[in-house]
Parts: C-alpha cells; structure tokens; sequence
C-alpha cells in the first residue's frame, strides 16, 4: 500500500522535465505521422500505444529498480522465448519475422529483449563491479567479459534467424557502454577495437556470402553514391535526401511536405520520420529535435552519475547507449550517411512496441533518480 507520503515523494521528486521531453518528441511524432499519412489510422494507433507507454513508464517508475533487475532473470528468459515464438509462429513482413500476433495487435519482442539484456547485464556486471571494489581490482576479468557478452549474444543470434540485421546491432552498444563502465581494460577495449575492424573488413571482402545483394547495394550506396539506382535500391535514400534539403531553414509548413503526403517517400511514417520533421519543419525544427534529445541523454547522464550505486550506474548507461545508438543511426540514414537498416528513431517513429519499450527504458531512469536517496 503506497502511503501519502510516498505519493508526495513521488510527485515532487518524479523527473517531470524527463517526461516532458519525451512527451513533446512523441507528440510530434503522432502529428508528422499523421502529415505523412493524413488517409491512415496510424497516428491514431500512436496515441493509443503513447497511452500505455506512459503508463508503462510510471509503473516501472514506481516499482524500486533494485526489485525490478532481481527480476532480471526472468524477464531476460521471458524475451527470449518470445524471441524463439516469433521464429515459430511470427508474422513476415518484408522478408523478415519479427513480429508475433497477439489479437489485433502485432508486438515487436525484439525491442523488449533489449530491456531484458540491459536488466541482466546490470545485475551481472554490478555484482562484477562491487566485488572488484571490495578487492581493490578496478577491472572486469575476460572470463566476466565473455560472460556479459553471451547474456547480449543470445537475442542477438535469435534476431540474426529472423533477419533483423540492424535490430541486432542495437544490442552491441548496449554491450560495450555497460562493459565499458563496468571496467573494461584498456587492452581489451584496443583488442575489441581491432576485432571490429578485421571482422568488418572480413565480412566486406565476403560480402557477397554473407550479406544478401540488397543489403551489399545499400552499403555500396554510401561510398559510391553517383552509382545508386534511384529507381531501385537508392529510391528510399534518395527521396529521403530531396526531402530533407527542400525543408531548408524553415521548412515547407506543417502538413504541407510533398515527398511524404505525396507517398514519394515510403514508409515515411516509420524509420524515415525525421525526413518528414526536415521537409516541413526545416533546418530549425530538426534542431530542436536533436536539442530535446540531447537534453534527454544528457539528464540521463547527470541521473547516471548521481545514482547511488553501480546497478543504478548501469541501468541508465545500457538506455542512454541504446537511445544514442538509434538516433545516430537513423538520422544517419535519412541523409544518407549510413545504410538503410531498419533502425526507428526514439519516440518519433510509428510503432507500438519501441514506443512503449523506450518509455520503459525512460522509466528506469527516472526511477534511478527517485531512489538515489533511499539508504
């Protein structure tokens, strides 16, 4: 039973300058949604999942995040046998499964395995971390590095069979920021910048085995783009880019882009929303976007290093490297800096399950924050 006290607690001590960020970028991701497809129920569906994301938020807000990563275990396991259902029994679209249908309703497990994995590394690695304080040894072992790297490798295997290429990249930064603050040595930091290196220089000069002749264009696009097929492979890259350069300062004017009302660009309403936001908004409608980003992250930060011990630490470390990750990479894609890979931006993107699972994350961190006085 909460108690009146712990209800003021709450409403005085509750990160609302958190959720009044998230709030305005999900809002304004419904109305872009809606400029994009203005015939379409999808905004409607929008409002109705940032409904129960915020509610999701608040609960996770409420409950002490230390009861919360004890769970861990169960939740990781719970994730991955989603993950395995989807493969049985998922939906595929567009050549990939990735979604199970519940009902009317579709949900992305996907984007919950990564708050399962960012629970379990918490608590594994915290566990790590405090015992190396006790013993005066600032460093995680390799055998522990190994350890935290399966707990990450296991969806990411199962969202690989899918495929969802660029879902399971979202897991490697998750991975190296909570490694990283948990006490990675320099060596291995070195060696796993090398790894990467060579593995990605393996993997191109092997492309054609591994990689699939769309996903090989798409790279390909970005070092050579006079060569893309603007009619093929590039069209989504390319209207995308006419998009965001006919925005200039001040934009084309709410509900008035052409590239998505038009259906020019597809699927505008999902990964390439921040198109939509550059066509109609213009240069300074983008920048206050990523202003509201970076005061998100930022906040995270300061409630990371505020927290009051390393569990805390880390939960907010696995978000805030999750989010950063997503809104590099997508805004990255809509100007052509990186490939198409399916990655949405966070809180703006149409989408149900990001959407909540997002919040959720923001939950941990407002939460990490409530509890950074309680003995």
């Amino acid at each position: 039973m909460i108690t009146h006290r712990q209800k003021r607690r709450f409403l005085l001590d509750f990160d609302w300058w958190l959720l009044g960020g998230a709030l305005v970028l999900a809002l304004l991701g419904a109305l872009e949604i809606y400029s994009s497809q203005p015939q379409e129920v999808f905004w409607k569906r929008q409002l109705l999942w940032l409904g129960i994301a915020l509610v999701a938020m608040f609960v996770t807000a409420t409950i002490d995040y230390h009861r919360i990563v004890e769970a861990a275990p169960f939740i990781y396991g719970l994730s991955l046998f989603l993950l395995v259902l989807v493969l049985l029994f998922g939906q595929e679209v567009y050549g990939t499964k990735a979604w199970l249908g519940i009902g009317r309703f579709n949900i992305q497990p996907s984007e919950f395995a990564k708050i399962g994995t960012i629970l379990l590394l918490a608590l594994f690695l915290a566990e790590r971390w405090e015992e190396h304080r006790r013993e005066k040894h600032p460093y995680l072992t390799m055998r522990e590095v190994l350890i935290a790297s399966g707990i990450a490798g296991a969806p990411i295997l199962l969202i690989l069979l899918e495929p969802d290429v660029g879902t399971a990249l979202t897991f490697f930064p998750i991975l190296g920021g909570m490694l990283f603050v948990a006490g990675l040595r320099p060596r291995v930091i070195a060696a796993g910048v090398v790894g990467v290196a060579v593995a990605l220089s393996l993997g191109w000069y092997f492309r054609y085995q591994v990689l699939k002749p769309y996903q090989v264009q798409r790279i390909e696009v970005i070092f050579h783009p006079e060569r893309a097929d603007r009619r093929g492979y590039g069209y989504q890259t390319y209207q995308s880019m006419i998009a965001v350069g006919s925005g200039g300062l001040t934009g084309r004017g709410l509900f008035r882009g052409t590239q998505s009302r038009l259906r020019f660009l597809p699927k505008a309403y999902t990964d390439f929303i921040a198109a939509v936001v550059a066509e109609e908004l213009g240069f300074l409608g983008m920048l206050g976007v990523l202003v509201l980003y970076a005061f998100l992250l930022l906040r995270a930060l300061n409630h990371a290093k505020l927290a009051r011990d390393s569990v805390g630490t880390l939960l907010v470390t696995g978000v805030v490297a999750l989010l950063s990750f997503h809104i590099l990479m997508n805004l990255g894609m809509i100007v052509g800096l990186v490939p198409v890979i399916g990655i949405p931006l966070p809180l703006m993107s149409y989408g149900g399950s990001a959407l909540i699972a997002t919040f959720i994350g923001l939950g941990l961190i407002a939460n990490v924050r409530l509890h950074r006085y309680v003995n």
